[in-house]
């Protein structure tokens, strides 16, 4: 639990800090300018993309239901990048866009759709049903005792 909250707060933590370097200033700054203008648009679908998956993935072992779990790793993505580009705004060099915004939305929504089609494919197995254990005896079930 604590190893998938770091996670996702890291690599938020990771995308807040690349949404406000300055190209050309710092070591992120120096690595953005070494990307391309359109790779750095395209770049955020699959970077929400991802952030909607850990979201989703870290709600579905807190026990909550996948139709729960997909809307709110959706809506955390998309307030998220709203957020980013907020704080964009006031970064020197750097400034806001809906397009950028929109490539959040559409790379949480496309992750979304393929943890819905992984779910669908395999109806429901172990994936995505985390068993939640309440104690000991739960967790040991199973195990051969010594």
């Amino acid at each position: 639990m604590v190893l998938a909250v770091s996670a996702i707060l890291g690599y938020m933590l990771l995308l807040t800090g690349l949404a406000v370097a300055s190209p050309g200033a710092g070591f992120a700054g120096a690595l953005i300018s070494f990307v391309p203008e359109s790779w750095r648009d395209w770049a955020h679908v699959p970077a929400y993309g991802m952030l909607t998956w850990l979201a989703i993935h870290g709600f579905c072992r807190r026990g909550w239901p996948l139709r729960y779990a997909l809307l709110c790793g959706i809506l955390l993505t998309t307030v998220f990048g709203l957020w980013t580009e907020v704080a964009q705004g006031f970064a020197p060099g750097r400034e806001t866009s809906l397009q950028d915004l929109l490539s959040d939305t559409a790379g949480g929504m496309m992750a979304g759709v393929m943890v819905l089609a992984q779910y669908r494919q395999f109806r429901g197995a172990s994936l995505y049903k985390w068993p939640r254990a309440t104690g000991l005896r739960e967790l040991m079930k199973g195990t051969p005792s010594r």
